[in-house]
């Protein structure tokens, strides 16, 4: 997941959800023989999953899509998917093979791909044409789906109304803070806020979500060992990188940031069963 992250929430765009959001609904339609084998993950997928009512957080924030994909639509059995999203103008980002990249009026829209290998494989793998990032729990994460409908404008203008496979909030979670501290380990301060939303926010309420996050061990997801290794080490006390990076995320926005350190802290700590 390597696209473009500011240090704080205000640092995005206005109009970053909504563009981010154009996107998806440019690309959705027309990968659609491709939907058993994506499902949306990232910024986006929290966005989808949790309350925009909420007095205290301000919400989800994202320049891009991340898009999760199974191994098995590669090997041209469903045509090439560069070559579809190059007839909608995504281009591969020349600082990044690992993403496409779309002008939108002032804004570069962003679409990144991650997949499922063995643990021997690192960095990046040939997912039908696309370069996709491995992370572990992808798969996991488009076996446990859920359908959310999205309507709104394309990048073209015209009217879309969608039914998105988002991944479910355990195995998102797991995805979350792989990305912080995990294989992927970019202990971004986006990343450690979006932990607190998606749990905060969950539209089926937090608890939910704390359990279906301590479900993920006996559905034996991947990456779910190196997730508890993260809330242990990263998120378990004010002090640590977690809390930290997610007070400063919301400067501007938040004035009690020893608050968000110590919501942080209760959500980890929920998350790890103590």
């Amino acid at each position: 997941m390597g696209m473009t992250k500011f240090g704080t929430f205000g640092q995005y765009p206005k109009e970053s959800l909504p563009s981010a959001e154009a996107a998806l609904l440019t690309v959705w339609p027309s990968l659609a023989r491709y939907h058993d084998d994506l499902v949306l993950v990232g910024g986006l997928a929290v966005h989808y999953l949790t309350r925009h009512d909420l007095s205290d957080l301000p919400g989800a924030v994202t320049m891009g899509v991340d898009l999760g994909i199974m191994l098995a639509a590669s090997g041209g059995l469903y045509g090439t998917i560069r070559s579809e999203l190059a007839g909608l103008d995504f281009r591969r980002d020349t600082t990044d093979e690992n993403r496409l990249v779309r002008k939108y009026g002032s804004l570069n829209l962003y679409l990144d791909f991650i997949t499922e290998h063995p643990p021997a494989v690192t960095g990046s793998w040939m997912a039908d044409d696309v370069v996709a990032s491995v992370v572990p729990g992808v798969d996991r994460a488009l076996a446990c789906r859920r359908w959310v409908k999205v309507q709104g404008r394309d990048v073209f203008g015209a009217e879309q109304n969608c039914e998105v496979a988002v991944a479910d909030i355990g195995p998102l979670l797991v995805l979350k803070l792989n990305a912080f501290g995990g294989p992927i380990g970019r202990r971004l301060p986006k990343d450690a806020y979006d932990m607190l939303l998606a749990v905060r926010g969950f539209v089926d309420g937090p608890e939910t979500a704390v359990a279906a996050f301590r479900a993920e061990a006996k559905a034996d997801n991947p990456g779910y060992e190196s997730a508890r290794a993260t809330l242990r080490k990263d998120f378990s006390a004010r002090d640590q990188d977690g809390p930290i990076r997610a007070a400063e995320f919301l400067m501007g926005h938040v004035d009690d940031r020893e608050r968000i350190r110590e919501d942080v802290v209760t959500v980890a700590k929920f998350l790890l069963g103590e």
